[in-house]
This record gives C-alpha cells, sequence and structure tokens, in this order.
C-alpha cells in the first residue's frame, strides 16, 4: 500500500509482447548457462576463519603459477591445500595491516602472465576455452603482488645483512658491487622467508582452519593450466 506521500500506483496494462519475447529469451540463455554450469563440479577444499578454499581456486592459482605454485596439471594433493591455506592467512594478515597494491604493480604482472602464455590472444582463448573469468584471473594476479609485498614490507624491510655476511655469501673472485648486490638480495630473502615461515606457524595454530579432504585423497584440477 502507498504511503500518503507517495503517489498511488497507475493501473497496471497488459504486458508488451516485445517484453514477453525478450524475458522467454532471457529464461532460455538461462537455463542453458545453468545446465552447462551444472556440468562443472567444484569441490570444497578447505575453510581458513570462514573463507572457504574451493579446487578452482587451488587450480587457477597453479595454472597462473602464482602464490608460490608451478603450473600443472597433476591432481591436487593435501599439501596444495596447506600452501593455499598459508596465502589465505596471508592475505587476510596484509589486509588486517594495510597493505595495498598499486594498480601498476598488477599492469606489470599481468604483463608478465601474458608474456608467459605466449601472448594476449592465447592468454584469452585459454580463459574463454575453461570459462574462467578475466577480472578473476586478474584478481588473483593482484592478490600474488600482495603476497609478495607482505613479505617485503613485514619481514624483509627489517633484514640488514652485515658486510661480512655478505663477503661470506659471495663466491670466490667474486669482488664486484653488482655481486655484493645479489648476495644481500639472497641474505635478505631467506631471512624474510624464515621469518615468514615462523610467522606462519603462529598463524596456523591461532587460525579455524579445516581441511575438507581426507588424508592421502586428491582433487582432479576443472581445468588444465595455459
Amino acid at each position: 500500500m502507498a504511503r500518503p506521500s507517495e503517489p498511488r500506483a497507475a493501473p497496471r496494462g497488459p504486458i508488451p509482447i516485445r517484453l514477453v519475447v525478450a524475458l522467454a529469451g532471457w529464461l532460455l540463455a538461462a537455463a542453458s548457462v545453468s545446465a552447462a554450469s551444472a556440468q562443472v563440479i567444484d569441490t570444497l577444499a578447505a575453510v581458513v576463519n570462514s573463507r572457504t578454499v574451493a579446487a578452482s581456486d587451488i587450480a587457477l592459482a597453479r595454472a597462473l603459477g602464482t602464490f608460490g605454485f608451478t603450473a600443472s596439471a597433476d591432481a591436487m594433493a593435501r599439501k596444495d591445500i596447506d600452501r593455499y591455506v598459508d596465502v589465505v592467512l596471508i592475505l587476510q594478515e596484509s589486509e588486517r595491516i594495510g597493505i595495498s597494491v598499486e594498480p601498476a604493480d598488477t599492469d606489470r604482472a599481468w604483463n608478465g602472465l601474458v608474456a608467459r602464455t605466449g601472448g594476449e590472444a592465447a592468454l584469452q582463448r585459454w580463459l574463454d576455452g575453461n570459462a574462467i573469468d578475466r577480472d578473476w584471473a586478474r584478481h588473483v594476479i593482484e592478490l600474488d603482488v600482495q603476497r609478495q609485498k607482505f613479505l617485503a614490507e613485514r619481514f624483509a624491510a627489517f633484514v640488514i645483512p652485515s658486510e661480512d655476511d655478505i663477503t661470506r655469501r659471495l663466491a670466490p673472485g667474486q669482488t664486484d658491487e653488482a655481486a655484493r648486490e645479489r648476495a644481500r638480495e639472497a641474505l635478505v630473502r631467506a631471512a624474510a622467508e624464515k621469518a615468514q615461515a615462523e610467522w606462519l606457524d603462529g598463524a596456523r595454530r591461532r587460525a579455524a582452519i579445516r581441511i575438507l579432504i581426507g588424508d592421502g585423497a586428491v582433487i582432479a584440477p576443472p581445468f588444465p593450466p595455459p
């Protein structure tokens, strides 16, 4: 019922035939999409602090070579789920402390993916052929950049190798500044990864994690890598 301040609803006439035709077309299209979607069965693999992880999440991360995964068409096992759980914990913490990603950083990472997969046309064919939304794939690339920024800003930024440590890291005969810089970067990364691993040990204990497949079980990936 309309409120006193609202105008009375206009009398409704018959629905125009063009609207009926459009509605019928939409229903047929929706039915076709539903039938096609029913053929694709995803598997829920884990829940991390109420955030669900599906097999398709892990498969896309592996296909794109993100989150430390290597592109593979092999069945997904418990180790893949555990790795993705760690990624979820990292991303949740990075959001909590305010780490963000600049669009230009995502663009660079996306362009790297395009180059690795044989070009824009090849990548788009793979996305279309496997019914993978382009925005979903791009978001995964963005999250991978965020994961790397977390390592850099939360841990690596606080590692300062001594000159003696850098010298000991050098191979015999290496004395130039470029070699010292590579040695310094390697020391920083190793220390940062060690610190992150220790942080993850505690984060796993504090988190509510449920793995939803049995020990030794595997999940067939819903699509192959490009």
